[in-house]
């Protein structure tokens, strides 16, 4: 429980907890049930006692932060020079660091990316002590896409469950979004699994809309998915 509680406070700038009767901007949004059930369950906060702001935005870090701690994965020492442009000041290194590892973070999300491998030699001239060492930029504090939302939740989720459990997801009855042709081609992979798996949803219009920042109520709607799955 200590750490879904932990994963959902990602979505917001303060430390203002609010039961779901005191949101007063949710009433009649699509997804009051939504955060009214993570709000009663003391899973979500406001950024005040009234005020949810469904509509806001959620960055990059908070989004990787609320997903790794959904599915499982805890974070890992954050090791200089090997966290993109993160420094050991910033409060998503350790996730970041830990998604890294794992390659949970699609290289289309990381501007300039490049990897390379970092070795010792020994006395005799042999290789020691390899390791990959990435460099780029995660730029946690940019706004996420929906596309880059779906991507991480799908990453993560494959993961935690392909890597340590085997278990694969079946994609052959899921439809293609009206914008289909819209959505990244990095990212078609990942918004097909993550529609199979039930945790994402097209627009009213059918349309997913991949290139929009996603909002607070999308984000604590996939989570809360991820979390019953």
């Amino acid at each position: 429980m200590k750490k879904l509680i932990a994963a959902m406070l990602a979505i917001v700038t303060t430390i203002t907890t609010a039961y779901a009767a005191d949101f007063t901007d949710i009433r009649g949004h699509w997804a009051e049930d939504t955060i009214n059930s993570l709000a009663e369950k003391g899973i979500v906060n406001g950024v005040t006692a009234y005020i949810f702001m469904p509509d806001g935005i959620v960055t990059r870090a908070q989004y990787l932060k609320m997903i790794m701690e959904a599915t499982g994965l805890d974070t890992t020492p954050y090791r200089e020079g090997e966290c993109l442009e993160a420094k050991s000041t910033d409060w998503y290194a350790s996730y970041l660091q830990k998604a890294l590892d794992c390659g949970i973070v699609p290289h289309a999300m990381i501007a300039g990316f490049r990897e390379s491998v970092d070795y010792s030699v020994d006395e005799d001239g042999k290789a020691t002590n390899s390791k990959v060492v990435y460099s780029g930029a995660f730029n946690g504090d940019l706004p996420i896409t929906r596309e880059e939302m779906a991507a991480l939740t799908e990453f993560c989720w494959q993961y935690t469950r392909t890597v340590m459990t085997n278990v694969e997801t079946d994609t052959s009855d899921v439809k293609e979004f009206a914008d289909q042709s819209d959505i990244s081609r990095w990212a078609e992979v990942s918004v097909k699994l993550a529609a199979a798996n039930g945790f994402i949803e097209g627009m009213g219009d059918g349309s997913f809309m991949p290139a929009d920042n996603a909002t607070r109520a999308q984000a604590a709607t996939i989570i809360l998915r991820v979390i019953n799955k």
